[in-house]
C-alpha cells in the first residue's frame, strides 16, 4: 500500500544485469558489418567478436538488461535505507514503486542511466511507470552539482567523488555486478544457501554504498533545508 511521504527526497541506484538467454538470443539475429573482411575463418572469428561485445554491455540498456537490485536512500531525513533484490525483477520494481511516487530522486548519472532504464524495465513489464519518472521537475543528479554538461571536466566518478571528499571508497567495482549475480544463480541451483545469502548481502552493500556517497554529496551541498 502506497504510503504518503510528503517532501522526501530519496538517493536511488540501480544494478544491471543481462537478461541471459532471451538477451542472447537478440544479440546473435543481429546484423553486423565486419568491414571488408572476406575470409571465412576470419568473417567467423569478427562475428563472434562482434557478438561478444554487444553480450558484455547488455546490462547496460533496458532491452537486453534487467534490473537486479534496487537502493533507496533518505537524503535529508531518518527514514529506513531501503533495498529491493532479487531474480524476480516485477517484484523489485513493485516494492520500488512505493518510494518513487510523486517524491524527488537523486542519483549519478541517474538522468543518462538509472531514471530512463527504469522506465524501459516498467514499460517492458507491464506496470504502470511511477509518477516521478515521469516528472523532469522530480528527477535531479548529483552530476549537476559540478556543472550542468556532460563535458564538464569536474565531474567524475562515484569513486572520485568518495575521494574527493574523503568518503570510504566503494567495496567492489561496478564491473563485477554480473559476475555476482552469476555466481548467486548459481550457488541458488546448487542449493547452497549460505552461498546465496552472502551474495545477495554483498550485492546490496555494494548497492546502498552508491546511494550513500550519493547522500554525503548532496548533503553538503544542499545543506540539511533539503533540495
Amino acid at each position: 500500500m502506497y504510503t504518503e511521504r510528503n517532501g522526501t527526497t530519496y538517493s536511488i541506484d540501480i544494478e544491471t544485469v543481462s537478461q541471459g538467454k532471451r538477451a542472447n538470443e537478440y544479440t546473435d539475429q543481429k546484423k553486423y558489418k565486419l568491414g571488408n573482411v572476406k575470409d571465412p575463418e576470419k568473417i567467423k572469428e569478427a562475428l563472434q567478436k562482434k557478438k561478444d561485445e554487444e553480450r558484455n554491455k547488455h546490462g547496460l540498456s533496458w532491452v537486453t538488461g534487467k534490473i537486479c537490485s534496487i537502493a533507496i536512500v533518505d537524503i535529508f531525513g531518518d527514514k529506513e535505507t531501503q533495498c529491493f533484490y532479487g531474480a524476480d525483477e516485477s517484484e523489485i520494481l513493485l516494492k520500488a514503486s512505493e518510494y518513487m511516487s510523486g517524491q524527488k530522486l537523486i542519483g549519478k548519472t541517474s538522468q543518462l542511466f538509472d531514471f530512463p532504464f527504469l522506465v524501459g524495465r516498467y514499460i517492458a513489464n507491464g506496470l504502470t511507470v511511477p509518477m516521478s519518472l515521469k516528472s523532469k521537475g522530480l528527477l535531479y543528479d548529483i552530476d549537476n552539482i559540478f556543472g550542468w554538461s556532460s563535458q564538464s571536466n569536474q565531474r567524475g566518478t562515484l569513486d572520485s567523488y568518495a575521494h574527493g571528499i574523503n568518503y570510504k571508497q566503494k567495496p567492489m567495482h561496478g564491473s563485477a555486478v554480473q559476475g555476482l549475480y552469476d555466481t548467486i544463480l548459481d550457488a541458488s541451483m546448487k542449493g547452497d544457501d549460505v552461498a546465496v545469502k552472502a551474495g545477495w548481502q554483498q550485492l546490496r552493500d555494494y548497492n546502498i554504498h552508491d546511494c550513500m556517497i550519493v547522500k554525503a554529496l548532496a548533503l553538503a551541498y544542499y545543506g540539511e533545508g533539503g533540495m
